[in-house]
């Protein structure tokens, strides 16, 4: 006789064991799905140069006049990064000093953004609003942006690149000359666009964009370069616009694809 009592009591702690198992392979949250795919991420790192070599703050360097030259501060706002109407992230800030070369790690799909535009600096409209009032996430918010943003003159830095240099090339390294370029503004707004762009996979669904900066290139611009040795100064005020428009120029076209 086939007692069907004792095989619905066996069913039921079958059943009870194979919901546990499935349970802890999922993990502890009953609602988790197996086997669920991470989201896909978006990095953007930007490795600064100089010329054919990594830069490194602190490090010194000899420029196209023979300047020895060291670079110690080397920030900039990345603002409305986006391929045309796929927005990626609405602020960027990259700190060489802080955060090494990573600009932005983000959820995203690289096949949205096989092109990116984005501002160098911030657009106008958030170059005036109240940066205490953005995000706590946000890099424009002022816990964030630190000394990027003007307690004086309501905006942000755009970009900001400081250090030392040596002017007088002979055998003794002093470089007691300082250089400080903090440049910022509306009419200095400069857009960047790239195209083809080589998204490199990282694992864990993790795919990153390498871009450079070349210090070496900025000083000597495609069109005008920046002599150190009489072009050492900006803070973006009227008297200094032919150099801060200089600076943002040569530092759009000094960031390109790596």
């Amino acid at each position: 006789m086939i007692k069907f009592g004792n095989m619905r009591s066996k069913l039921s702690i079958i059943l009870f064991l194979a919901y546990g198992f499935a349970l802890y392979s999922c993990g502890e949250d009953i609602d988790a799905e197996c086997d669920a795919p991470a989201p896909s991420s978006l990095r953007i790192s930007v490795q600064p140069k100089f010329g054919a070599s990594d830069l490194f703050l602190d490090s010194i360097y000899t420029s196209s006049e023979g300047y020895l030259v060291k670079f110690t501060d080397l920030k900039f706002y990345l603002h409305e990064i986006r391929n045309e109407s796929n927005a990626l992230i609405n602020a960027a800030l990259f700190d060489y000093r802080e955060r090494s070369a990573l600009l932005i790690e983000t959820l995203g799909e690289k096949n949205k953004f096989t092109s990116l535009q984005a501002n160098l600096g911030v657009g106008s409209e958030q170059n005036h609003s109240d940066p205490t009032l953005f995000s706590s996430e946000s890099w424009l918010n002022i816990s964030n942006s630190n000394d990027m943003h003007w307690d004086w003159n309501p905006g942000y830095i755009f970009v900001k690149i400081e250090g030392k240099t040596d002017t007088i090339p002979d055998a003794i390294q002093e470089l007691n000359h300082n250089f400080v370029f903090h440049c910022g503004l509306d009419e200095n707004l400069q857009m960047v666009d790239f195209t083809g762009l080589d998204w490199i996979d990282q694992g864990d669904n993790l795919s990153e964009l390498k871009l450079k900066l070349d210090l070496k290139a900025f000083l000597q611009g495609t069109n005008e370069s920046i002599d150190l040795k009489s072009e050492f100064t900006s803070h973006s005020a009227p008297s200094q616009q032919f150099l801060t428009l200089k600076v943002m120029q040569n530092f759009k076209e000094a960031l390109m694809m790596l």
